[in-house]
């Protein structure tokens, strides 16, 4: 191959994409494959504008573990973000108390997932106001957060 060719033949990366591509790194505008780059890119760490797999990076994306600016998954990072561990600057999903708050993983917490004795707050008096809506006193600290009353509970009740 000249190396005329290998800058017009497309498909991976370092060449000139094609309009769809399947592989290893994948170089497309729809790209399907491992490390896939491109416009729309569905893989295992998918990069594109529009990025779908395990763990993506784009402007928008679908996926276990995340970052952009719109980011959908259990675990993600960007502008605007929904999931279970999302950290964003707008949490799709959530109402104020939400985001003002932090729930402490928990194997048992309500339905909705707020259980007031799990909840970690940015401020101590935020946690001590908590605690006392708890029938509690004090609040205690968990890494940056302080959570409601002087001791952490370990009932499930």
């Amino acid at each position: 191959m000249t190396e005329q060719d290998t800058n017009t033949i497309g498909g991976h990366c370092g060449t000139k994409p094609k309009k769809f591509a399947i592989g290893i790194a994948p170089l497309g505008t729809v790209s399907i494959g491992v490390v896939p780059m491109g416009v729309i890119c569905i893989g295992v760490v998918p990069m594109g504008v529009v990025s779908i797999g395990v763990v993506a990076m784009g402007v928008i994306n679908l996926s276990v573990v995340g970052m952009g600016l719109l980011a959908v998954g259990v675990n993600t990072m960007g502008i605007w973000t929904a999931g279970p561990m999302s950290m964003g600057l707008v949490q799709l999903g959530k109402g104020d108390s939400d985001q003002k708050s932090h729930h402490h993983g928990h194997a048992s917490h309500s339905v909705e997932g707020n259980d007031p004795r799990f909840m970690a707050y940015p401020t101590r008096k935020e946690a001590e106001a908590q605690a006392q809506a708890q029938g509690c006193e004090g609040a205690h600290a968990m890494g940056d957060f302080w959570m409601p009353c002087a001791e952490h509970s370990n009932n499930d009740q």
